[in-house]
């Protein structure tokens, strides 16, 4: 595998490679999960920094826009979850965890 990151030194990065491949497939899957979810709930959180005037609807409409780049689907998902009255179950609903 060649160097990814410029500016981490070659040893380190080999070791960091050999310990990646090393780990099970599950454990593998189970990173890539948990950095998934880290970066979507930073995201959310970032949303709710930065446009703490919006509606609950409008910060879920922008965070379907952020994962999904269409503004289209992110409206239609909001209304339906506004007509079902989902948008209190909304996972991210607050900025605090």
């Amino acid at each position: 595998m060649k160097t990814l990151s410029p500016d981490t030194n070659k040893d380190i990065e080999s070791f960091h490679i050999r310990l990646i491949r090393k780990a099970s497939l599950q454990k593998r899957l189970a990173m890539i999960n948990s950095l998934i979810s880290t970066t979507r709930r930073l995201s959310w959180l970032g949303i709710c920094e930065r446009y703490p005037e919006d509606s609950l609807d409008k910060r879920i409409e922008r965070f379907i826009v952020l994962l999904y780049d269409n503004k289209t689907i992110a409206k239609r998902i909001v209304e339906l979850l506004a007509h079902r009255k989902y948008i209190s179950q909304f996972p991210f609903k607050d900025k605090n965890p």
